[in-house]
């Protein structure tokens, strides 16, 4: 049997669902421009300091994907115990929060090509003004068939809850569904708590942290359409 005979045996999953931060647009390069630009602003004119920014971004990405309480503690340990400076940096971070952000290159063409085939929908953790402001900035609400923000919800992955509601939404058993995510602990652990296929996007090249392993891992989105069963040939002729 060839590979697009095979390809097209393989029967595709009635929904797909997606993560956004990380998965659909680039957060973490976005999140470590906006710490290099904020504690920059915080050091301006310190020529006494020979800070080690990176180390100090390094530092609060693995304190925190978000927030700033931990700013004053972090730059006081490379120096910075003014308080007017470690303001700076919490404003310059707060007013410049979609600085960089951008899409996979990938993203659209795959859940466009995806959404031919089956119901689409988003599972998105955070403040809804954030993260809605995001998709509108973005511009893929349109590519979705639902988006679920934990905040509206009321419920935040990876509680099984929230995926659920996204079984509900469609009408689709657990069993006929697969969740996108780079998350571990809240993707890939939430989808398995709700009996979802999970895959994990896995762009990095990261380790595995342990715990019950994802169904799937791929490097790039547009991986998908060949794992759930969509010809790499079909995607084309149904992306143009």
């Amino acid at each position: 049997m060839s590979d697009s005979s095979r390809h097209r045996g393989r029967r595709v999953p009635s929904l797909v669902l997606f993560d956004l931060d990380d998965t659909l647009c680039d957060h973490d390069s976005s999140l470590r421009l906006r710490l290099r630009l904020a504690f920059g602003a915080a050091a301006e004119g310190r020529d006494d300091l020979d800070l080690d920014l990176e180390a100090l971004i390094e530092q609060a990405v693995a304190r925190s994907v978000g927030g700033t309480a931990h700013f004053a503690e972090l730059l006081r340990a490379h120096g910075i115990a003014e308080p007017e400076r470690c303001q700076r940096a919490i404003d310059h971070y707060v007013s410049d929060r979609y600085r960089g952000l951008q899409l996979f290159d990938d993203a659209v063409e795959t859940v466009s090509v995806i959404s031919q085939r089956a119901h689409v929908g988003m599972i998105t953790n955070g403040p809804s003004r954030i993260q809605r402001d995001k998709i509108t900035r973005l511009a893929i609400e349109s590519l979705f068939e639902f988006i679920l923000v934990s905040e509206e919800e009321g419920v935040w992955k990876p509680d099984p809850a929230i995926f659920r509601r996204a079984l509900e939404l469609c009408g689709i058993d657990a069993g006929d569904a697969v969740f996108v995510g780079d998350s571990p602990e809240h993707d890939i652990a939430g989808a398995r708590a709700a009996g979802i296929r999970s895959i994990w996007i896995n762009r990095r090249g990261r380790n595995w942290p342990g715990g019950p392993e994802p169904d799937h891992v791929i490097t790039r989105l547009s991986e998908l359409t060949e794992l759930l069963g969509i010809a790499p040939t079909e995607a084309k002729l149904k992306s143009t």
